[in-house]
């Protein structure tokens, strides 16, 4: 008599019915091995990173650390619901004899299930993004939350979250490889001496590039861009850290309007001229 056999006739002999001991014992071996799964994919999702993540600690590795850890997750799902089964009296051998079969099926029932799968695979293969990384994909941009199996999250800076499928992330534009650029454009009034311009323009870009640690070089100043209705427009670039051009743009707008007002220079605006009669 195994073990399974005496526990059921141990309770059979407390509360005199076969069926409800039998259903007792299934109920806890159910239990027991829910948690042995739930222990076993904790476990194996520390040691996942603690091989990859640890030992590199950079986004590919993160993003390879999770995706191995959903994978090796799923299939310790897969043994523990064989073992319940088995445990239920369930003959697993056509099961599993039908696998091929059932995954020839599935293959042509769930084509779009087999795409996005095979498309997250080439995008850790390729390293085309990684978690944490922003990227822009189908008008969304946004840090790369999570990389599944067939779905990736991405939220935008507004706290807004959207899942998109692997198998429709096409076109993406990743922000986070290289330094960004801030370009600022600005017009000054037409009886501006260009000349002093230009030599205001040399402090102005020394004085932004030590005041922001964010602008990894020199800010240049390229000059006239065009020769608008009211005013003649300017343009300075700055090399930024990464995604940080925004925030350099709007400052060094700031610093700029301040700075030509200071030295008596000219924003030019829109008149409207109203005549009588």
């Amino acid at each position: 008599m195994g073990i399974k056999e005496s526990v059921v006739a141990y309770i059979e002999g407390i509360i005199n019915s076969e069926i409800l001991a039998l259903l007792l014992v299934n109920v806890i071996i159910i239990i027991i091995w829910l948690f042995i799964g739930l222990i076993a994919v904790k476990v194996t999702k520390r040691l996942t990173f603690k091989v990859l993540k640890f030992k590199n600690n950079n986004k590919r590795t993160i993003t390879l650390a999770k995706l191995v850890s959903n994978i090796i997750g799923y299939f310790i799902w897969f043994i523990v619901i064989l073992v319940i089964l088995n445990e239920m009296s369930v003959n697993i051998a056509p099961l599993i004899a039908s696998a091929g079969v059932l995954g020839l099926a599935i293959g042509f029932g769930a084509q779009e299930i087999v795409k996005d799968f095979i498309s997250g695979f080439f995008i850790i293969l390729d390293n085309t993004f990684n978690v944490g990384e922003v990227i822009e994909a189908q008008g969304f941009t946004g840090e790369v939350l999570e990389m599944g199996l067939r779905t990736t999250k991405i939220q935008n800076y507004k706290g807004d979250i959207k899942t998109i499928n692997n198998g429709d992330l096409k076109n993406v534009t990743n922000f986070s490889r290289n330094n960004s650029t801030a370009l600022i454009y600005f017009g000054v009034a037409y009886d501006t001496d260009l000349m002093k311009l230009n030599e205001l323009m040399i402090d102005f870009v020394k004085l932004m590039d030590e005041k922001y640690d964010k602008i990894v070089q020199t800010p240049k100043f390229l000059g006239v861009t065009e020769l608008a209705d009211s005013s003649i427009n300017l343009l300075i670039l700055a090399k930024t850290e990464n995604f940080a051009h925004f925030q350099i743009e709007r400052d060094l707008r700031r610093d700029l309007v301040i700075f030509l007002t200071e030295n008596n220079i000219e924003i030019p605006f829109p008149h409207v001229v109203m005549k009588n009669g």
